[in-house]
């Protein structure tokens, strides 16, 4: 797979095979011996010369080079993480042979992502096979917006195929409404199940993420999840999990804790007080898991979890390509969406973020008064072209900024900058697509920038800024909202 933008293929480095070049020192040094045992035998050559006369035909060929497909999987060749078909029920799927991990989150489209990831990641250290539940409603996305199943927007065969292991989507585990569905929190079997909570200490309720639970068919009560998984701090009522502390927790085979010991926290709306599964181990959210490092660790190029799952997670075909005709419309670009000129993306948060600044009124249309004005996003681009400059000679012009700033004004001053805008509004983006797509098509929009320039404090530029740099090799900068940095 190429994630990596064609313009920026001429950059690539070309390096030789190191196999090609094991396999030529192996030769040589084969043919050296057989001179230096020629020369400790010459002697004796009258006995074994008929020996040396049967070699005459011998020659030496080079090794093979390794390719990748030595050490790449289809799915196809994938470990059988099921019984079978989706069942009514999910417990008449999973196998007895195999255990596994899901989560939900009650969270906006960047967090649930994460969390998601946090997820796999902590099934990859557990043994456990990850069940992926869909996105569905929750911060800024109303609940008419219905699920959207995570395997369409990744490519989640291209992660198993680098995971070498076996990945799952609720949708292949279980009967659920279809994402088109005009009810897809009404599922037929509503199955009872108990399950960790990492909510703070101090909390006596789980996080809620009904209209997820509600698609999956869920009755959930749950246990809080071990005071020693705490990340450690001086907080009182500290919010992050050490994954290793819950790996212990919950591994397949002599976990540190025995739940039916443990006292349940929150009986399921039903009233059941289940203590947590074994077989399927379920966590209200992972967003706060941490490697125990630090925390808030997805602010690092080193997060674990990024760096052993997120990276590893492109977006589908449909989408890449649905991307790059945003971008060509943006650009008015008339060339191939396959060779899109490069380009340096803004986010700029404002909406919600106004509360980190205070009240903020509106002058002429626009919030000149509290945040940040684009003149400062305009240093921070000024940089980022230098750095390509520097590193690659390349001169980049096209500059696309994305911000829920609702201000006629706001885009006007875009404009007067020099610089694109996707319009989604024009593009009847929520018409077409359904209304998580605005959010998701300016997510694939950054994956293909060679620059981000995000806004601080917001999981949304933060995972763009971690495709665009690990990706694209690109630079990337933050904005401190409501400050001239």
């Amino acid at each position: 797979m190429n994630t990596v933008p064609a313009f920026l293929l001429q950059f690539a480095p070309r390096y030789p095979s190191i196999g090609m070049a094991l396999g030529r020192t192996r030769t040589f040094f084969l043919v050296f011996l057989i001179l230096v045992g020629a020369v400790a035998i010459l002697p004796y050559a009258g006995f074994i010369w008929p020996v040396l006369d049967s070699l005459k035909h011998f020659t030496l060929a080079p090794s093979p080079a390794p390719t990748c497909t030595d050490v790449r999987v289809t799915t196809e060749q994938l470990p059988h993480a099921l019984l079978g078909s989706p069942t009514a029920r999910f417990r008449d799927n999973i196998r007895n042979d195999s255990s596994y991990i899901t989560s939900w989150s009650s969270a906006g489209y960047s967090n649930q992502f994460m969390s998601y990831v946090n997820m796999i990641y902590l099934g990859t250290i557990t043994n456990r096979i990850p069940i992926i539940p869909p996105f569905a409603p929750s911060h800024h996305i109303p609940r008419s917006a219905g699920i959207v199943p995570f395997g369409d927007i990744f490519d989640l065969d291209y992660m198993r195929k680098e995971l070498r292991a076996p990945v799952l989507e609720w949708r292949d585990v279980k009967e659920l409404p279809l994402r088109s569905s005009k009810e897809p929190y009404s599922t037929r079997e509503v199955e009872d199940i108990g399950c960790w909570t990492t909510t703070k200490d101090s909390q006596n309720t789980g996080t809620q993420s009904e209209t997820v639970v509600q698609h999956l068919g869920l009755d959930v009560s749950y246990t809080k999840i071990p005071l020693f998984t705490r990340f450690p701090s001086s907080k009182p009522d500290e919010i992050h999990v050490v994954f290793p502390q819950v790996a212990a927790v919950i591994y397949p085979e002599d976990p540190l804790v025995e739940p039916d010991k443990l006292k349940n926290l929150q009986p399921s709306p039903k009233g059941h007080q289940r203590t947590p599964d074994a077989h399927l181990s379920c966590f209200d959210s992972l967003y706060y898991a941490t490697s125990g490092a630090k925390d808030w660790e997805w602010q690092k190029s080193w997060s674990p979890a990024w760096q052993n799952i997120g990276r590893y997670l492109p977006f589908t075909q449909t989408l890449k390509q649905l991307g790059r005709a945003y971008i060509s419309r943006a650009f008015q670009f008339s060339g191939s969406l396959d060779n899109l000129p490069p380009f340096i993306a803004v986010h700029i948060r404002r909406g919600d973020f106004i509360d980190f600044i205070g009240r903020c009124p509106l002058v002429n249309g626009m919030r000149t008064n509290c945040f940040t004005p684009l003149s400062v996003y305009a240093k921070h681009v000024d940089v980022i072209k230098g750095k390509w400059v520097t590193k690659s000679n390349l001169t980049i012009s096209n500059v696309i900024v994305m911000s829920d700033e609702q201000s006629p004004a706001f885009w006007d001053d875009v404009q007067n900058h020099g610089w694109s805008f996707i319009n989604h509004t024009r593009e009847e983006t929520v018409e077409n697509f359904g209304e998580w797509f605005p959010p998701i098509i300016d997510t694939v929009i950054q994956s293909f920038a060679v620059g981000l320039i995000g806004t601080k404090g917001s999981t949304f530029s933060l995972v763009g800024e971690r495709r665009v740099k690990d990706w694209n090799g690109g630079f990337t900068s933050e904005v401190d909202i409501g400050t001239s940095q």
